[in-house]
């Protein structure tokens, strides 16, 4: 929960959040971004380089996150170009056997 350290903190959805244990999973009733089976994303990966803003948006302005960045493939590819990262398949996407 390190984002609600600093966002809406004092929010009552966000203390109760506060409140679970550590090592509680907490998957959202309706996630924002959902992601095919065959893609796979690691912010560990991504949040040392590229802000948290660039695919959520200003989540301190609102209360709510709201989709910001398409889904699209596309979308991905151009970022990594931008960026300099790999683009190659593997690095999302777990090819069949």
């Amino acid at each position: 929960m390190v984002c609600h350290q600093e966002v809406a903190k004092d929010k009552e959805p966000i203390r109760k959040l506060a409140g679970l244990a550590r090592e509680t999973a907490i998957v959202p009733e309706t996630p924002v971004y959902r992601l095919p089976d065959f893609v796979f994303f690691s912010h560990g990966k991504h949040k040392s380089k590229v802000a948290c803003e660039a695919c959520h948006g200003n989540v301190w302005a609102g209360d709510t996150v709201k989709l910001q960045l398409s889904l699209k493939m596309k979308a991905c590819v151009d970022c990594h170009r931008e960026n300099k990262a790999t683009i190659v398949c593997t690095a999302c996407h777990e090819l069949s056997q």
